[in-house]
């Protein structure tokens, strides 16, 4: 079987931690959108047929993106939750000619910073013929602190410890991350059936019993999340504009 591979970017989002009124996904980072950095970096893959972006439907902002204009990338209407925008993009990708049994990259619009070879592991990963689908990760670093008591009264919220979690066995996840489309647009509907808010696609196919693997990626694959990301971020992109100078 020819293995096809097609990207799912749910872009729809605003960023209610980003506090900002343009939409991260659209903040201009070395001299281009984050989005835009996205787009590049699955564009300069041949492998891809093609990368459909899940926009808000009031979004004015996407047509005008260097990479909007390219053959290969389609927009759809999000909806009000990231599972929701991948569903759509899901649905879009069966309508146009994708199969069940085809790969789905997901992956965040807010994070700039993915790489070719982090691609290519992943599709490595992927050519087993065991392979549930995949997920980039990093091993936690940190030492992580699980809460047990927030006051909000206090103009600071007081966050109080309640223990020190084993950081042995403990992966941060990043994207993309890959499934069957069939598969994952199943367990997608089948959490949302169930009322339960997935903050990833791993996730949802978790509920259904399905348990991918980890392929580590770069610490440097960071989402934007907060409005101080954005000077990390990038300094990582002017760097690697000079490297390559």
């Amino acid at each position: 079987m020819i293995e096809r591979f097609w990207a799912v970017i749910p872009g729809g989002g605003h960023g209610r931690r980003f506090e900002s009124p343009i939409p991260k996904q659209y903040s201009n980072l070395a001299g281009s959108a984050v989005l835009d950095h996205v787009l590049e970096c699955f564009l300069k893959m041949n492998e891809f047929e093609a990368v459909v972006v899940a926009i808000h439907k009031e979004d004015q902002r996407f047509t005008g993106l260097h990479h909007a204009h390219d053959s290969r990338v389609f927009a759809v209407t999000g909806g009000l939750e990231r599972a929701d925008s991948v569903l759509a993009g899901l649905q879009w990708l069966n309508a146009n000619g994708a199969d069940h049994n085809d790969w789905v990259f997901v992956h965040d619009a807010a994070r700039p910073l993915v790489i070719e070879s982090e691609l290519s592991a992943l599709m490595s990963a992927l050519e087993q013929p065991e392979c549930p689908g995949v997920v980039l990760a990093v091993p936690v670093a940190d030492t992580l602190k699980l809460v047990n008591k927030v006051d909000a009264r206090e103009e600071i919220p007081i966050t109080c410890v309640g223990e020190t979690l084993d950081r042995s066995q403990l992966w941060h996840a990043m994207t993309p991350q890959v499934f069957r489309l069939g598969a994952l647009r199943s367990a997608l509907t089948v959490a949302s059936d169930r009322g339960f808010a997935v903050t990833d696609d791993s996730q949802a196919m978790e509920l259904v019993g399905v348990f991918p693997w980890l392929v580590r990626g770069r610490r440097s694959n960071i989402k934007l999340t907060y409005s101080e990301d954005s000077e990390l971020i990038e300094g990582i992109l002017l760097a690697r504009r000079t490297a390559v100078v």
